[in-house]
């Protein structure tokens, strides 16, 4: 799961590469389990990862081999509580092994000319103090950190950015609650500002930043009404960019409006793919096609290789069938799917509109049940024979494989 291409990436992006910060970004550990933990509110994260144990040992041993066949140099990573009051350093994991191998830092290593032994780091040290303590909320001490750099390097070209990322830090701890006639405009500056600027000054600790201001915004966003016109003015744009999938699968599924706008239902869909509901993931899509066909077409390219794959064997059959038939197409090819449409609790009460969507559910719940699929074929065979078609090419298929 972490092959030399992708540490590779990390390290030229980052600077480096922390297992612990790729399962996060893999939703391996769920972000807000991670903030309890830094928070204190629990001991470890043994008890939140996503992997069965066997899975994660070989995620730890691989990640290790990994980096040493690229020949990183590993540092050990101290992580502290976010409060600011224990000074205890936090545990991943009660396992001493699982600590090290995932709090560890892997850097590309570096000849250090010896001139710089000599050189005066005291600024750089300032600097810093500067960006941990910003990543780690603590903004009282990021303004001291600041205070010693400036004393150190009054030209620095970073002074007055460092001091705009404090201030929002500062303001957001201070005012929790964002007045609904203010709401837009935080919005505005947090999503076209202040995230630009931490992407800029912080680098890969802009997450831990960025979170603190993004969940802020998503709470006082819960209360908001969606708007067409304002899409991303939304709780669940907000817990995206967190990245707190469960909080958005949450949200969305209160949502009255889920099924009238295309963007909602593709950002729920990602939340569950995010975690690891895969056959919703589908199945979103599906339905999603076919209410609002054209609007699919146009995201379906930024939703990754997953889906992708699936609309390429679709328009690979036939590419003059209709793209709201898409559903039908998943269903006869993912007969799973039709278990997740019984039994998710979204989707109860959701009518599937199409004829042919309707068929093809029809007859996959005749042939999942072993019945007679003789007037269930037909029916299908009416309304759009290259379906048909297609359940005949699958059902050969399978057959054939249970033959082996």
């Amino acid at each position: 799961m972490v092959d030399i291409a992708t540490v590779d990436s990390q390290v030229s992006q980052q600077g480096q590469f922390c297992l612990l910060d790729w399962m996060l970004a893999e939703n391996m550990i769920p972000y807000a389990a991670y903030e309890n933990w830094r928070y204190g509110r629990i001991a470890t994260l043994d008890d939140v990862f996503s992997l069965a144990p066997d899975d994660l040992q070989r995620l730890l041993q691989q990640a290790q081999q990994t980096c040493r066949e690229l020949n990183l140099q590993q540092e050990a990573q101290t992580f502290y509580p976010w409060d600011g009051q224990q000074r205890q350093p936090l545990r991943i994991s009660t396992d001493p092994e699982r600590h090290a191998t995932m709090a560890a830092r892997w850097t590309a290593r570096k000849d250090v000319p010896q001139m710089d032994l000599f050189m005066d780091n005291s600024a750089a040290i300032a600097e810093n103090q500067v960006l941990d303590a910003l990543a780690n909320r603590q903004f009282q001490e990021a303004g001291a950190a600041l205070q010693r750099l400036t004393k150190l390097n009054p030209r620095h070209g970073k002074l007055g950015g460092y001091q705009d990322l404090i201030n929002y830090g500062l303001h957001c701890v201070a005012s929790p609650t964002i007045a609904a006639e203010d709401l837009a405009a935080e919005f505005q500056g947090l999503d076209q500002e202040v995230a630009l600027l931490a992407g800029e000054l912080l680098g890969s600790r802009r997450r831990d930043f960025l979170a603190f201001a993004w969940r802020r915004m998503a709470e006082n966003l819960r209360q908001k009404t969606f708007s067409p016109a304002e899409p991303e003015l939304h709780c669940s744009y907000a817990y995206g960019q967190i990245p707190d999938w469960q909080a958005l699968v949450t949200c969305l599924e209160q949502e009255p409006q889920l099924f009238e706008s295309p963007i909602l239902l593709a950002r729920l869909a990602q939340g569950f793919l995010q975690c690891q509901q895969v056959n919703a993931f589908y199945l979103l899509w599906g339905i999603l096609f076919e209410r609002f066909a054209a609007e699919a077409e146009r995201m379906i390219g930024q939703q990754g290789e997953l889906l992708l794959e699936k609309w390429d064997q679709f328009l690979a059959f036939d590419d003059n069938w209709p793209a709201e038939v898409f559903l039908g197409f998943l269903l006869i090819n993912q007969p799973g799917l039709v278990q997740v449409l019984n039994n998710l609790p979204l989707l109860q009460g959701v009518a599937i509109t199409n004829p042919v969507n309707r068929a093809a559910l029809e007859l996959v719940r005749v042939r999942l049940a072993e019945q007679d699929e003789r007037a269930a074929r037909e029916n299908l065979k009416n309304l759009n024979p290259v379906m048909l078609r297609f359940y005949l090419n699958k059902r050969d298929w399978f057959a054939s494989l249970r033959k082996r």
